[in-house]
């Protein structure tokens, strides 16, 4: 696959972000996104998908691509911290094997290179009676296997949401952005749900975020 289609994939996909709106502005539940106003409404709907991609943007010129660690923000107190790193070790797998090959990975912005930014959420719109904990996972490790072996956990996982953006690194502009509505709600796990198809899901939406980029360069 060319670097183009790799980075629209990136697009198409989004993990999934539970909003009931994306005609209100401000920022995303989360508080992770911003020009929440940019959003078309996608919640409720078939795809249950809200997107953004900036009129007019020539995308054929980016050739890398910065991956900022991925934040979850929880309000889930029974989410341990190995869960939550285990899900961010996921997403960050997944964007990385997205790229590999396609587009280089770099430290450092330029006007040839991409920046990504996600989220992972269980915040929910109207949700302001729980406290969010934010947490910035800058080397995610999973170790947990087997199955989730418990319905509260499962519960967790079915509300997990991904809120995402693809900026100019160099400008901090906008180019496109994403979220998804799919992988929780969707893909409701049980306690008998295994680590893997967790780690199916994310991957899947990974693939789907690179996708819609790809879509809109025309490649």
């Amino acid at each position: 696959m060319k670097s183009a289609h790799l980075i629209g994939a990136i697009f198409t996909a989004g993990v999934s972000l539970m909003v009931s709106s994306c005609s209100t502005g401000g920022r995303s539940p989360s508080g992770f996104l911003s020009n929440y106003s940019q959003f078309d409404t996608g919640y409720g709907t078939t795809d249950a998908v809200s997107a953004y991609l900036k009129p007019g943007v020539d995308l054929r010129k980016y050739d890398s691509v910065i991956i900022d660690p991925v934040t979850t923000v929880i309000t889930t107190s029974t989410a341990s911290e190995q869960v939550k790193e285990q899900l961010a070790a996921y997403l960050s797998s997944a964007l990385r094997e997205q790229a590999s090959g396609k587009l280089k990975v770099v430290g450092a912005p330029g006007p040839t290179t991409l920046r990504v930014r996600t989220a992972l959420t269980d915040v929910l719109e109207g949700n302001k009676g729980a406290k969010a904990v934010t947490t910035v996972h800058s080397n995610p490790q999973a170790t947990l296997t087997g199955t989730l072996g418990s319905a509260e956990l499962a519960a967790f996982i079915s509300s997990v949401s991904f809120e995402g953006e693809i900026l100019d690194s160099a400008t901090g502009e906008r180019i496109s952005a994403m979220v998804d509505h799919r992988i929780g709600a969707k893909r409701e796990a049980t306690a008998s749900t295994t680590w893997a198809s967790v780690r199916s899901a994310t991957n899947q939406g990974a693939a789907r975020l690179w996708q819609r980029f790809q879509t809109a360069r025309g490649q």
